[in-house]
């Protein structure tokens, strides 16, 4: 009895190395990829430090997979943002004040939910830690260039990713929280505006 217990403590230590790497960024991806069309709110609050003030607003987005990103505000002022996969090295890139919050953020989704993960490994180092359910990624840039915009940016989830903040060099601050998420019917989708609508 006792050289039983042993070995099945045994195997459990051996299976805690396993267990602790089987979630990785590969598995987050798959995970992620499940969804191939996504709609929900977002309640987004930017911190300037300069002025020392809070901004907030909220909104719907949409994510149709190799397609494209919407981003509709409705409070406190309405507009609409359509990112596509073509759009999205220059938005992530920009230095303007406009596109360095919601244009980075839906380009950031757009290469996360896409599935483009090289392309942020070629501009971020990246941190992953936790499960399926309960994860958490670390964004920080790799070159310079970048880091003199951004300082880090942390996105953390479950089924789906649920809160994204982005820390800018300058001491301000983007936190984004996503809720009421679920598929896009195909009916939805075809009734999302196109990107001219930009």
């Amino acid at each position: 009895m006792m050289r039983r217990l042993i070995a099945y403590a045994c195997l459990g230590l051996v299976g805690l190395p396993l267990a602790a790497h089987a979630f990785d960024r590969q598995a987050l991806q798959e995970r992620l990829e499940q969804t191939p069309a996504l709609e929900g709110h977002f309640t987004q609050t930017r911190w300037l430090a300069d002025v020392d003030t809070q901004l907030e607003s909220q909104g719907r987005f949409a994510y149709v997979r190799d397609e494209k990103v919407v981003w509709q505000l409705e409070t406190p002022v309405e507009d609409t943002l359509v990112l596509t996969p073509a759009d999205a090295d220059d938005a992530t890139q920009s230095e303007s004040a406009r596109q360095a919050g919601r244009e980075q953020i839906a380009a950031l989704l757009l290469r996360l939910l896409g599935g483009d993960w090289s392309a942020l490994d070629a501009r971020f180092t990246q941190t992953l830690e936790g499960d399926a359910d309960d994860w958490r990624v670390e964004l920080t840039p790799r070159d310079s260039a970048l880091a003199e915009r951004i300082g880090e940016i942390r996105l953390t989830g479950g089924r789906y990713v649920e809160h994204l903040e982005m820390h800018t060099a300058d001491g301000d601050r983007l936190s984004v929280d996503f809720s009421d998420q679920a598929p896009l019917t195909p009916e939805a989708i075809d009734a999302l505006p196109d990107a001219d609508t930009r």
